[in-house]
């Protein structure tokens, strides 16, 4: 692969979280509107705005930003995001294990927690499978 090319795909990709943020902001706006919450509307559009404005200004000057906004990839940077992501699948999955068992305990049945925990185990399990037979 070429170089330009490359760097063509690296700019696409730094740009492609704060376009997310511009595309929330406009689905949090439709939305909340639809629903008659204007405050609501104008607060969350906002915030992703900000967000997305926050991560293109200080993503030279920040690693943390320069991670959150996908800016460049190396080795390193791929492992933080592949370990962050696991850590956060981890949390994830326990606090929706954990509540499933509180509605339990409550005489509830899991209700949405247990649909979380299904289609999570789900994914890891087909994930264990897929990555299992390919490698």
């Amino acid at each position: 692969m070429s170089t330009a090319k490359q760097g063509d795909s690296n700019a696409l990709r730094r740009w492609t979280v704060p376009a997310v943020c511009v595309l929330a902001a406009g689905g949090y706006l439709a939305v909340f509107l639809a629903t008659g919450h204007v405050a609501a509307a104008i607060g969350s559009a906002a915030i992703m705005l900000l967000y997305g404005t926050i991560l293109v200004i200080f993503s030279r000057r920040s690693e943390v930003a320069a991670l959150l906004r996908d800016d460049g990839r190396d080795e390193r940077r791929a492992a933080i995001q592949l370990r962050a992501t696991a850590v956060m699948g981890l949390v994830i999955g326990v606090f929706a294990l954990t509540m499933a068992f509180v509605e339990l305990a409550q005489g509830h049945g899991p209700g949405d927690w247990g649909t979380i925990c299904l289609v999570g185990g789900g994914a890891f399990l087909a994930a264990i499978v897929f990555f299992a037979r390919r490698g």
